[in-house]
This record gives structure tokens, sequence and C-alpha cells, in this order.
């Protein structure tokens, strides 16, 4: 009963409902051309929250990236973790929170801490404030130095805006430090377009991936839902900003 009716107190499903009660009274009212405008993304609603639509699509680009059990990588020369997993807050105590894509840099301290590298880099950010030189990710290599995580270097990419830019940002320090094996870390969805980024940028990785939404994750999902589910519409949001990516980056030329 208690996941019968939980979408109905999610946003999208209490709108869904509202939206279907509509339809429902345009219908006993014979506004026909009404209940249709209303129908339509009533009906598309509940397509792609109900369906296990964004579910496959989003397992299907994730599982090239799952481990595959016994296989051991030799060690590199360097881990470099991307940005976007933390924003800066300064009522946190720590001064970032962390979000899904937090498990980016969970992962790459992982890897360093058993010995896959000596060498931790952590990704590119945004200004640690308006006007700074600083870049916020400076606070977290601070609080991975504190908490000596890692017993190699740590370092960050600086400022940068996009993936391109951390890639740009990142063979300067590998030419400067000549390493020749790097592991890259990213988001499952965004390491396609990050592994084609960095190579268009010279750089050669091995992807680790993290942050996996749905490919082995068992409290995802995969089932019909009689109401449409707002965890799908965020499953669908992430795989499209991929796909989208994708094609903007290809006419930039970065990949």
């Amino acid at each position: 009963m208690k996941s019968f009716i939980t979408p109905f107190f999610e946003p999208l499903g209490a709108v869904w409902l509202l939206m279907a009660l509509g339809v429902l009274w345009l219908l006993r009212r014979k506004q026909w051309r009404s209940a249709a405008w209303l129908g339509a993304p009533t009906l598309l609603i509940l397509l792609l929250g109900s369906t296990p639509l964004a579910n496959i699509l989003v397992e299907r680009a994730e599982q090239p990236y799952a481990p595959q059990p016994g296989t051991n990588q030799p060690p590199a020369d360097a881990v470099v973790a991307l940005g976007g997993g933390h924003q800066v807050s300064h009522n946190d105590l720590l001064g970032f929170t962390t979000g899904d894509a937090g498990a980016r840099l969970l992962t790459a301290v992982e890897l360093v801490r058993r010995g896959q590298a000596n060498t931790l880099v952590l990704g590119g950010s945004w200004p640690l404030s308006e006007g700074s030189s600083i870049p916020a990710m400076s606070v977290v290599q601070d609080w991975v130095a504190a908490w000596r995580l890692t017993s190699g270097a740590v370092t960050n990419l600086g400022i940068c805006r996009d993936t391109h830019d951390e890639a740009v940002a990142f063979r300067r320090l590998r030419d400067e430090r000549g390493w020749q094996r790097v592991i890259l870390v990213t988001s499952t969805l965004h390491m396609r377009r990050s592994v084609a980024v960095f190579r268009k940028a010279g750089v050669e990785v091995v992807p680790v991936a993290a942050d996996f939404q749905v490919a082995g994750v068992p409290q995802i999902s995969g089932q019909w839902s009689p109401f449409p589910r707002q965890r799908r519409f965020v499953l669908l949001s992430l795989y499209l900003h991929e796909v989208i990516g994708d094609w903007v980056y290809r006419w930039r030329g970065w990949i």
C-alpha cells in the first residue's frame, strides 16, 4: 500500500494526479479539444514515469563500465577525479557538501589508498568566491590532506568551466610530471564523453567509473508502476544531459 501511494507525495506525482483529474473533468463536460490538449502531456508523463524506459537507457549506458570480476589493474602514475561532486558550503563543518557525484572523490581516494597510484589529482572547479583566483576544489584538497587519506601527493586542476578545460589542464600537468599511465575517475554516465575529451586532448586514460545510478544498484526498481515516479525523470535528465553534452562537444570539436 505504501509503495502505491508514495508517488502522490512527490511533486511530480501530485501534479500528475491533478492533471489526470482535470482530463476526467473536461471529458465529463464534453470539452474534447481541451481534454486532448491536457491529456497529451498527462499521458506522456505517465509513459515516461511509469515505464522502465529511463532505467533501461541508463543501465545500458552504465553497463560497459561495470568492473569485471578478477580484473586487476596495474599501478598508474596518477588518479584524476573529475570535478562536479561537491559544492562549497560555508555553514557545513567541512566547508563543502557532496552529492551523488561525490562518489568520484571517494573512489579516487580509495584507488590511491590501495596503491593504484601515488598521486591524486582532483578535478577543476569554479572559483572559491566571486572574483577569487582560488578554486573551490582547494577546500576538498585541504580536507583530504588533513585526514591523510592518501600517502601520496594531492593536487587539483585549478579553475575549470567544463570537462574540456579539465582535460587541457591535466595534459599540461601530465607533461610537466612525465606521467605515462593515468586512471580517470568520473560518474559512469559521464565516462564515455570524458574519455573521448581526454583522448582528443592527447591524454590516454584508464576509466574507473563511480556513481552508478542503475547498474548494480539493487534499490532501483525497474518494474512498471501504475503512477509516474519522480526518480525516473531524474534518471532521464541525467541521461539526456550526457546525450546533449556529447552533441555539443562534437560540434565544438572537443571529441
